[in-house]
């Protein structure tokens, strides 16, 4: 089964403004899709927070998010998954992981008719997820463009995270490329390339991961121990109105880290995990995140959430735990 989503209202991160020349005319969600991976054994019940609260993907219940594969992984996998309708109070929540996919910025319109773009996290909201993530909760943060990646900016600078809103560019390793230059696919990014970060613990949490397909990112940077995923160097930063705005050799895809006792996963595309098919107005198809036979992003998001979880064991990939994942 097939499901259209209509208006594409919830793909920023993938539409082009009008000076673009290639936009997504159609996205089918595969309802039918399901990764192939070797489940856990161990019964270790991680519980999963998705925000539902704010405008994220999930802000709709049916499945036009396009969610389905990540979700149907996190279940047979394991994970417990609830969602929350209420602000980010995480002190009353019994919680391990919280999802927060896609946050917009709220748009004030002013009385002379300026414009400004103001974060929907609130004071409380930050303080909670902070301090809850130091006393060891994890956070799943992905980011869109802008708008719909700078309203989780808050939250990126409390855990000293920079964040480059826009489009990264390189004429490396592209699947395809606008016409106006603004944005590339980065299809084939792998370990041999220097773009997939295999030193980082969390590829070591369960099945292999040779190549990432990722879509039009923005742009995050931190420690370079801390990187999952890099861009090439000379990668571009465009901005929104798409005029160039850098170019740096320390851009970073997606990273993780530990901070206190807990962690955090930052990714800047809002698609990478999800199972969507586009048509672009060439009538070209891509099958854009985990659908596509061609990539290790469902692998990749199976090590994340068992890396980011506090109850299944760091080596839960390896065979030294094998045993101890069967009998547990």
């Amino acid at each position: 089964m097939t499901l259209k989503l209509a208006g594409l209202v919830l793909f920023t991160s993938f539409i082009f403004t009008a000076q673009a020349k290639k936009v997504v005319t159609d996205a089918i969600a595969d309802l039918d899709y399901r990764h192939q991976f070797e489940t856990l054994n161990q019964k270790h019940q991680t519980r999963v927070l998705i925000d539902r609260y704010h405008q994220t993907i999930y802000k709709t219940e049916d499945d036009s998010h396009g969610a389905h594969a990540m979700l149907d992984i996190m279940s047979r996998d394991g994970f417990l998954v609830s969602y929350t309708n209420k602000a980010l109070d995480l002190a009353k929540n019994d919680t391990d992981i919280l999802i927060i996919h896609g946050l917009p910025n709220d748009k004030i319109t002013l009385d002379s008719g300026a414009v400004f773009w103001k974060s929907p996290i609130s004071d409380n909201e930050l303080e909670s997820v902070v301090r809850w993530v130091a006393d060891g909760g994890s956070l799943f943060l992905t980011l869109s463009h802008f708008p719909g990646g700078s309203g989780a900016r808050p939250l990126l600078e409390a855990f000293d995270v920079k964040f480059r809103d826009g489009y990264a560019y390189s004429p490396k390793h592209p699947s395809f490329t606008s016409k106006d230059d603004r944005c590339s696919n980065f299809f084939g990014m792998t370990e041999q390339e220097g773009l997939l970060k295999k030193s980082h613990p969390l590829y070591g949490m369960g099945p292999e991961v040779e190549k990432i397909d990722f879509h039009c990112g923005a742009a995050v940077f931190r420690r370079p121990q801390d990187v999952v995923i890099a861009y090439p160097k000379d990668t571009a930063n465009y901005n929104k109105d798409n005029s160039f705005h850098e170019v740096s050799d320390y851009y970073a895809a997606m990273i993780a880290f530990e901070y206190g006792k807990g962690k955090v996963v930052v990714t800047t595309d809002q698609g990478m995990f999800r199972n969507f098919i586009f048509t672009f107005d060439e009538k070209e198809k891509v099958y854009v995140t985990i659908t596509s036979p061609d990539n290790s992003n469902g692998n990749l998001f199976v090590n994340m959430m068992r890396w980011l979880s506090p109850k299944i064991n760091r080596h839960a990939g390896t065979k030294e735990t094998a045993a101890y994942q069967h009998n547990n």
